[in-house]
């Protein structure tokens, strides 16, 4: 395991990290979230930093935030009502560290539904954030674990990006799926519109990583692929290797948790199931139209999804779980582990092993979903990257009060290979995390990164 330490400033710099410490703020604290949203019509551009959904209670609560590390003024608060009338959202923020003379803002804006936050003290920013009434945290640590996957998010987005431009077809397709996934479903008119939009995205990519990954091995990228060899495909999901191909394998998991909140919005939308044709102004719509188109697997889903008492929680349990917890849970722990997610989700802990069943239910595979590789405690989804996994296996580190151990020796597990997974994906993580802009650049065009910064 890497023996590097990955540091979180104290004062987060104005543009992405800002942006990342305010959405970890709604993330750990219980909120769906959706960053960076971007819909070109094609020529007026609407970018949207963080949109969140409260779940918690009967009446879902979504909000739009902007997020300022500069300069400010009426303008741009004016210009984030319109955004929130546009999409009718009701509820809003906008935060930012420096007044500039406008302390009366709130007072003019809270009327129109947007709340106008200054962190000029961010040591008082997590209690600030309560008092605002947008939420409460369960444990105050997970604000930096947040920190860390959106860290881990931004440079597998950057290092698509930089592929695609070299030329790798798999990166064109893995970013141009990545777009579909964030931008075009999230200004979907209605959650079947949503779902018909995912679907259709996914259904074109069914094997996006594993085409990615013969392009890599010297063939051409082909993501309908029959063939289920790879060399790179291989290393990357025991070693860590290969980035490009993790970043794939999180656009796919994305994209299923994108529709499984998809899912859950339409059983809340339609809770006596699906729409009848009704006639208004004379003309007939059929609502239930776009559902029907849909794959069987999503009938049989969403009828599995209603009988579940909690599944309003399940798209944000299921973030919780591959980003946060790292697709996994230790076997020999689980009683525990599962404790400690019904805190954070609001699912009761004898539902955790039903919500796990979700991909199941929506996407089912051979063999499941769930799998042991060999002798360890580690159950884990399938396909998340070992990089996540790492910020699950910190996140393990922290919870058990293993912060002083980095060698995760005093977890004692019940089966030989476990802490050797764990120290594994950590390493993997660090590694990610303390690139620079260069060096993923390097990485990027084909160059081997600076010593020491080896990305597995």
């Amino acid at each position: 395991m890497s023996e590097r330490v990955v540091k979180l400033s104290d004062i987060p710099g104005a543009g992405d990290e800002l942006e990342d410490y305010v959405a970890a703020l709604f993330q750990a604290s219980g909120h769906f979230v959706e960053k960076s949203l971007v819909e070109s019509d094609p020529t007026d551009l609407l970018e949207l930093d963080i949109v969140t959904t409260d779940y918690t209670d009967d009446e879902v609560v979504r909000r739009l935030t902007e997020v300022k590390g500069g300069g400010w003024g009426y303008t741009d608060l004016f210009k984030v009502v319109g955004w929130m009338q546009y999409l009718k959202i009701q509820h809003g923020g906008f935060f930012h560290t420096n007044w500039d003379g406008r302390e009366n803002a709130p007072t003019r804006m809270n009327p129109l539904g947007l709340e106008v936050v200054c962190f000029n003290d961010f040591e008082a920013a997590p209690t600030q954030f309560e008092e605002k009434g947008f939420g409460s945290f369960v444990e105050p640590y997970l604000l930096d674990l947040w920190r860390y996957s959106y860290g881990v998010e931004r440079r597998f987005i950057k290092l698509i990006h930089a592929r695609a431009k070299r030329g790798d077809e798999g990166a064109k397709a893995a970013k141009t799926y990545h777009r579909q996934i964030n931008n075009g479903t999230f200004f979907a008119r209605a959650p079947e519109e949503s779902l018909a939009m995912l679907y259709e995205a996914y259904q074109e990519h069914p094997k996006l990583s594993l085409g990615y990954a013969h392009e890599l091995d010297g063939g051409s990228f082909d993501p309908q692929s029959p063939s289920s060899s790879s060399p790179s495909y291989t290393a990357m999901m025991r070693e860590g290797t290969f980035l490009e191909l993790q970043a794939c394998t999180y656009f796919e998991h994305r994209a299923r948790l994108s529709i499984l909140k998809a899912a859950v919005d339409y059983a809340l939308t339609h809770p006596e199931g699906v729409p009848e044709q009704e006639a208004e102004g004379g003309k007939w719509l059929f609502q239930g139209l776009t559902y029907h188109a849909l794959p069987t697997t999503f009938h049989s889903g969403i009828k599995w999804l209603r009988k579940q008492p909690n599944y309003r929680r399940y798209a944000t349990f299921w973030q919780q779980f591959l980003w946060g917890w790292g697709g996994f849970y230790l076997e020999d722990r689980q009683e525990q582990e599962f404790e400690w997610m019904s805190r954070y989700s609001g699912i009761p802990a004898d539902e955790i092993p039903t919500a796990l069943e979700a991909f199941d239910r929506f996407f089912p595979i051979p063999n499941h979903w769930f799998v042991t590789a060999g002798r360890t405690d580690v159950r884990m989804a399938k396909m998340v990257p070992l990089v996540f996994q790492g910020i699950g296996a910190h996140h393990r580190r922290v919870q058990y009060g293993l912060n002083d151990q980095p060698n995760l020796d005093a977890l004692n597990p019940s089966s030989p290979y476990t802490l050797s997974d764990l120290r594994r994906s950590i390493g993997c993580a660090v590694d990610l995390l303390l690139l620079t802009d260069k060096e993923l650049k390097k990485y990027a065009t084909g160059s081997p990164p600076a010593e020491g910064a080896k990305p597995a």
